[in-house]
């Protein structure tokens, strides 16, 4: 290296200086600039940050589990905590004994390791890990999503309203504006962090977010002073996150108790021939023809009518506005059956049906289930004692009902169709009286410096569900004309750039039904599955890695089950690592690997677990530098360098077993079949990344410190 490729512009100091002074002296004693090309806390560098950010959490992991106070209570509760079924339990653990337990000497953790110097660290681990003991609690409520790595917010524990500017990609991608959430924070230079988990508040009784989160700290004996509180809630972030489900809970019992979803089924004998039923039920200008659903077919009918409740739609909402359907009418040979849900629409129905067929017609019997009913039934026990009796008030009432959309116009898409309607519902929105809003209308409630706040809360409601709309179609559709319209310029914030559409928790990509194209879906985690208990600090012994071995083996009978247990948990590994080795593996010879990854998967992810995310890119990377590792071994012929391959991976037991498994099957196979030698050694590769990604993921799952 010569001299000259030792120095670099620095504009800071609008100097040429050296790479160890830049190093040195940057965040320390330089006001590095956002655009600095050298600063790896730069918007511009945020992966290589990335990579940085992840070093330090693994590190700080590792000595909070060796430097805790009572080392063996540590390791007991570290255990316990490893199987909380809370989500955010894990990451709130940590964070809690590093950052603000404090000791005997008044002390935490990391404080105390602060004091000691950080030796361990680098220059710019250390200032990273001297921003992360500003680590706090706080209540953001997103206003802007600048573009798909940064998202602006602001902190509604802060009476200034300051802006803040979080750099995470996560985030972006699937931020609303004024959607809140409960989560940890930190500062960089240049932008915000958020770290681990995040709870989301959702709206409550009519109450702002902030009132929210008040309201259950207190009623479990909490502080109402804010900086009191965000220490009340780094410690008790658990407690606080059952209480907000429990009242969750509580209200949408509440909704299913106040909701009208009884579904009616009336039979009728027909009295007069069919034809002439058929006739006079046709005569109606409220009934059309409607399909026929092949279940409705098995049961005998042979067509079917919709009954329209008669209803004429809004002005605003145009001719194509959502009709209101009455309920429905099947038709037999020998007998019809009407049927519609709520109890008072049935009933309804029932009175028209018979006043129109009249003596053609002959009751034979009816069927009401309580939708309703089963849904509460089906709600898991709540303490109640957790949930403040305010929060349970004005529970949210739904009234089930269904329409029909005329055809759209020749030329005209199904979203924009939609879209249409949904602009004149927002028309039809400003001049209707609103229960919250003391019946007033929107235009009048803008005008009422005493009722605005609530038309504030209902604004930004809309605007979240409008964003939330956009994100699941792709769509970019602004509803700041509403905000206008209503002089409500202090949420007027720009909408968020267009983003691809998230998964559904099913595995599927909403998009439009009517492309019919096939779309690869990779698999996405069952949300309701526990996540996978995080590996304990040391790898696994041989005996706990044999027995975690031989229980994959004894469950699954055939590779596809095991495979099919993989996606259920999420993960995309069996993917991710044929696309990786298209170059280097052909089908066959991936397809010989892919029992072994199985059984180191599952190894560390046992079955009916939700799986960690494992990043694409650093499984690439780690493989490539496997390939490179493995070439390195093979040029030396030291037999003593290749058998310390298996030895090098994070858990080495789990490596050096499914090793053995794999060559041994490849010494058995006929020599058609027998992978070449550098084959193999790009299958032992390739497991060992796997392996030691999945390591990682696991070791950090909720923590992200």
């Amino acid at each position: 290296m010569n001299k000259a490729s030792k120095q670099r512009d620095c504009p800071a100091t609008g100097q040429v200086i050296s790479i160890s002074e830049c190093v040195a002296k940057r965040h320390n004693l330089y006001a590095c600039p956002a655009t600095c090309p050298h600063d790896p806390f730069a918007p511009a560098n945020y992966s290589r940050f990335l990579e940085m950010e992840d070093k330090l959490n693994r590190k700080t992991m590792d000595y909070l589990l060796a430097h805790g106070p009572d080392r063996a209570a540590m390791d007991k509760a570290f255990q316990q905590i490893s199987h909380h079924p809370n989500v955010h339990a894990m990451h709130a653990w940590f964070s809690w004994n590093l950052f603000f337990a404090a000791g005997p000497d008044g002390l935490s953790c990391a404080e105390r390791w602060e004091k000691a110097g950080l030796h361990e660290f680098k220059s710019d681990q250390q200032f990273l890990f001297r921003a992360k003991l500003k680590t706090r609690i706080a209540l953001l409520e997103i206003h802007r999503v600048l573009d798909d790595e940064r998202v602006e917010a602001v902190d509604l524990f802060e009476a200034d309203g300051r802006t803040m500017v979080f750099q995470d990609r996560s985030l972006a991608s699937m931020a609303l504006r004024f959607s809140c959430a409960l989560t940890w924070v930190y500062p960089l230079p240049h932008f915000w962090r958020l770290t681990g988990t995040a709870v989301l508040i959702p709206d409550v009784a009519q109450l702002s977010a902030d009132e929210i989160v008040a309201e259950i700290v207190q009623h479990l004996g909490g502080p109402a002073e804010v900086v009191a509180m965000r220490r009340w809630l780094a410690e008790n972030l658990v407690r606080f996150d059952d209480a907000l489900l429990a009242t969750s809970r509580l209200r949408r019992m509440q909704m299913f108790a106040g909701m009208d979803a009884r579904f009616g089924k009336a039979v009728y004998e027909l009295k007069s021939p069919f034809a002439s039923c058929r006739k006079q039920l046709d005569e109606l200008p409220d009934v059309e023809t409607d399909d026929l659903s092949d279940a409705d077919r098995k049961e005998g009918f042979a067509e079917a009518r919709v009954w329209f409740a008669g209803a004429s739609p809004a002005k605003q909402l145009g001719a194509s506005a959502p009709r209101p359907v009455l309920g429905r009418v099947l038709l037999g040979q020998a007998h019809w059956r009407v049927e519609a849900i709520g109890g008072e629409r049935f009933a309804q129905l029932r009175q028209q049906f018979e006043r129109c067929l009249g003596a053609s017609v002959k009751f034979t019997g009816e069927m009401v289930n309580d939708l309703g009913a089963g849904m509460a039934a089906k709600e898991p026990a709540v303490n109640e004692a957790i949930v403040p009796p305010r929060l349970l008030k004005d529970p949210q009432q739904i009234s089930l009902s269904s329409s029909r959309i005329a055809v759209p116009p020749a030329g005209q898409s199904r979203a924009d169709t939609e879209l249409a309607l949904l602009r004149g519902a927002d028309l039809a929105f400003l001049d209707s009286r609103i229960p919250a809003l003391d019946n007033k209308t929107p235009r009048e409630a803008a005008r009422d410096p005493a009722i605005r706040p609530q038309l504030i809360r209902l604004l930004k409601q809309r605007v979240r569900q409008q964003d939330e709309r956009n994100l699941n179609a792709g769509r970019t559709d602004d509803v700041n004309w509403l905000l206008s319209e209503l002089g409500a310029t202090e949420i007027i914030f720009d909408p968020p750039p267009w983003r691809p559409p998230p998964r559904d928790p099913r595995g599927e990509t909403q998009h439009d039904p009517s492309e019919e194209e096939d779309v690869y879906l990779p698999p996405v985690a069952d949300p309701h599955l526990p996540p996978a208990p995080p590996l304990p600090a040391k790898p696994l012994s041989y005996d706990e890695a044999s027995n975690r071995l031989n229980a994959v083996m004894a469950v699954f009978e055939t590779a596809e089950e095991a495979e099919d247990t993989i996606n259920a948990s999420g993960l995309t590994l069996i993917d991710d690592a044929s696309e990786m080795t298209v170059k280097v593996l052909s089908d066959e010879e991936f397809a010989y690997v892919v029992p072994f990854l199985l059984q180191a998967i599952l190894m560390l992810v046992p079955p009916g677990h939700r799986a960690p995310p494992v990043s694409y890119a650093n499984l690439e990377k780690t493989f490539t530098s496997n390939l490179r590792e493995l070439a390195a071994a093979t040029s030396s012929s030291s037999i003593k360098t290749l058998s310390k391959f298996p030895e090098q991976c994070a858990q080495p037991n789990v490596m050096i077993l499914i090793t053995t498994l794999c060559l041994d099957s490849v010494s058995k196979a006929p020599q058609t079949l027998r992978p070449a030698p550098e084959t193999q050694g790009v299958m032992l590769a390739l497991i060992r990344a796997v392996v030691d990604e999945l390591h990682d993921a696991l070791r950090r799952r909720n923590v992200g410190f």
